[in-house]
């Protein structure tokens, strides 16, 4: 899992915040979003398992949904950057953001050592 492709994900679920909201889509392009993040997500999961980043057992559903939850706190993170620089294609903020999200998914938040 690569902070870059979660960056790219922040990018878009700020720009999509309300139909991202939405697990069940509303119109066909939310559909076509949530197929692509979906099948980008699942890639992701699956590749960082064969990786061993991730446990063998771990459940990918699981794993995705706890993604999707990051990605939302960090969008929704109080004191975060909302201005244009958060929007910024090349945003040191959002590609800070996204390296926090795969570090706590793959690591928690606890002592590393």
């Amino acid at each position: 899992m690569r902070p870059t492709s979660s960056a790219k994900v922040l990018r878009v679920k700020n720009t999509w915040c309300f139909t991202l909201g939405h697990a069940t889509a509303h119109t066909p392009a939310a559909a076509a979003l949530w197929d692509e993040i979906n099948t980008h997500s699942v890639s992701l999961v699956n590749r960082a398992q064969r990786e061993g980043l991730l446990a063998p057992d771990v459940d990918p559903e699981w794993t995705r949904q706890a993604y999707y939850a990051l990605l939302g706190e960090a969008i929704n993170r109080s004191g975060a950057e909302q201005g244009p620089a958060a929007q910024d294609p090349d945003g040191q903020d959002l590609d800070a953001l996204a390296t926090l999200v795969i570090d706590t998914l793959l690591h928690g938040t606890g002592p590393r050592g």
